[in-house]
């Protein structure tokens, strides 16, 4: 199995202040738009769809307990976001079930 998912770290920032070079810590993880209006309101200007972080536990423990076994884990930067600059902002595991 492969998954791809966001560093769950991009989430913590006020992302309309992140856009421009601000990284400010505003919200906890994990994170979901639906719980801002705020940001509610920015996806649907944009016409973007909503956004749900979880933890790295959710994320790699889970297919641990689902009874996967990682072989393989890959990070990159997404170079447009200001967060890349200070860690990778994208994350995906290869994992098999035997």
């Amino acid at each position: 199995m492969l998954a791809g998912f966001m560093n769950p770290v991009c989430y913590i920032f006020d992302y309309l202040k992140a856009e421009k070079g601000i990284l400010e810590v505003k919200y906890p993880l994990p994170y979901a738009d639906v719980d801002y209006p705020e940001m509610l309101d920015f996806q649907a200007r944009h016409s973007w769809p909503l956004e749900y972080s979880h933890t790295l536990s959710d994320q790699i423990a889970g297919q641990l307990e689902a009874g996967f076994h990682l072989v393989g884990f890959y990070e990159d930067h997404h170079s447009e976001l200001a967060l890349s600059k200070y860690t990778p902002t994208y994350m995906a595991t290869r994992s098999l079930k035997p």
